[in-house]
């Protein structure tokens, strides 16, 4: 296992630290040891050092006379030596120390960007339940009706949010996972979601994609999905109640439409047959493609090609709902595609009978 260089220069700085100490330690033992510290010499000991034995202090007035100072003891100017030479050792210990805990400081404990230490780690939980916080304040008051009190999707609108498939800690061991739930969460809430006609679709949230919420506050929707914890979901009702918001949701009603006005819906959903992608349905404009007739009057001017037509010559009341069902099993080789279930479409029966019912009242 290689070492990390940041991890290595702190140790090497502590071991440097450490020397010092027991350097100047051994310096001070050793003086110590070498030179002990001799007591000052006063009184009659120090008349001794300058007179002789029956010699006496002449006082020629009665002035005080100051005796004369005794010459330096080379003891005393080595002990003061001593003092500053172990006072200039501190001093530089003092400054190899702040280098020391420095060094250590940016190598050991910031380290680097990858939140491996704890003041890395302390920092990106606190953001992480920042995000959090706000996330859940956003889904109280913006997603609460259509997904549920505790996301879990049981009002019949919204999918499940709160849900074993987004959380963090069940996808971290595998990234591709984790980038797959991030993208589609992100995707979704930015895009929406568009459902078939007459059903709820999920608006866009993303101010990119016309909605009300900033990149930022997608990402902490994202984090309050993927880190929530029970008690944060449960706390949702709380946001709601001090908001003086209703703390029952009130899901959205799906529109009744009538059979024309569906299969009118269905001509533009993408979820469902998108049929302005290649017909015109007004007769003042061309389609997108050229083989595509113009649908505009196709109520008053009937089936376009001689098979359908045949078809419909033949009394078959369905004529219409099995070409839109599988247009290729009446006129092979046509460049339209088969749009029942049945036959791998997108649509099912009452679907296509409301499509029909479109058609056959254009132009009238």
């Amino acid at each position: 296992m290689s070492l990390d260089a940041n991890l290595v220069l702190g140790l090497v700085s502590i071991a440097l630290f450490v020397g010092l100490i027991g350097f100047f330690g051994y310096l001070i033992r050793h003086q110590n040891v070498m030179e002990p510290e001799e007591k000052p010499v006063e009184g009659i000991e120090l008349l001794r050092q300058h007179y002789g034995p029956g010699q006496t202090i002449e006082q020629p007035t009665p002035y005080y006379v100051a005796p004369i100072p005794a010459s330096p003891d080379p003891l005393e100017i080595s002990a003061n030596l001593d003092k500053k030479i172990v006072f200039g050792a501190a001093t530089i210990f003092a400054t190899f120390a702040l280098i020391g805990g420095y060094l250590f400081t940016l190598f050991v404990i910031r380290a680097d960007a990858s939140a491996t230490t704890w003041h890395d780690r302390v920092a990106e939980e606190h953001q992480l339940e920042q995000l959090v916080r706000r996330g859940k304040n956003l889904y109280a008051n913006f997603c609460f009706d259509c997904h549920g009190k505790e996301g879990k999707g049981d009002v019949g609108v919204g999918l499940p949010l709160n849900d074993p498939k987004f959380k963090y800690d069940n996808l971290k061991g595998d990234p591709i996972k984790l980038k797959d739930a991030e993208t589609l969460l992100q995707r979704t809430i930015g895009r929406g979601r568009a459902k078939p006609a007459g059903s709820i679709s999920m608006p866009a949230w993303a101010t990119s994609e016309g909605g009300p919420l900033s990149d930022e506050q997608v990402r902490q929707l994202m984090a309050f999905i993927e880190h929530g914890t029970t008690a944060q979901w449960d706390d949702v009702v709380t946001v709601r109640r001090e908001s003086d918001l209703p703390t029952e949701p009130s899901p959205p009603k799906e529109i009744v439409l009538s059979p024309i006005e569906h299969g009118k819906a269905l001509t533009t959903n993408n979820g469902g047959t998108a049929c302005v992608t290649c017909h015109s349905f007004d007769p003042a404009k061309t389609s997108p493609v050229t083989l595509a007739p113009n649908l505009g009057k196709y109520g008053v001017e009937g089936p376009i090609n001689a098979e359908l037509k045949a078809l419909k010559a033949s009394g078959d009341p369905d004529w219409l709902f099995k070409w839109i069902s599988n247009p290729p099993a009446i006129k092979p080789g046509v460049i339209m595609p088969a749009f029942s279930t049945k036959s791998g479409g997108p649509l099912d029966d009452q679907a296509i009978r409301d499509l029909t019912e479109y058609l056959l009242s254009l132009g009238k």
